[in-house]
């Protein structure tokens, strides 16, 4: 009984973490965030490629994954518990 529960706190804690991560990594690269810290803190030399439409929307597709990892995390931890 008390692995079931420590089980599923685990998991719980997990698909938190994902999530979080997810909405950091769709929402960080389109806001102020991004650019008043991020760009002005890199070298010049990176500056192309962390400034690139295509990149932010790379980490946002990340994001994304991260959600898709955790709502898969969560419906294995409830069909096996």
């Amino acid at each position: 009984m008390l692995t079931r529960a420590l089980r599923a706190m685990g998991g719980l804690l997990v698909a938190v973490y994902l999530t979080g991560a997810g909405w950091f990594f769709i929402l960080a690269p389109w806001g102020h965030f991004w650019t008043e810290r991020v760009l002005a803190g890199t070298p010049f030399w990176l500056l192309p490629l962390l400034g690139n439409s295509a990149f932010r929307g790379a980490l946002a597709g990340f994001g994304v994954i991260h959600f898709a990892v955790a709502f898969i995390w969560l419906d294995s931890a409830l069909r096996n518990p």
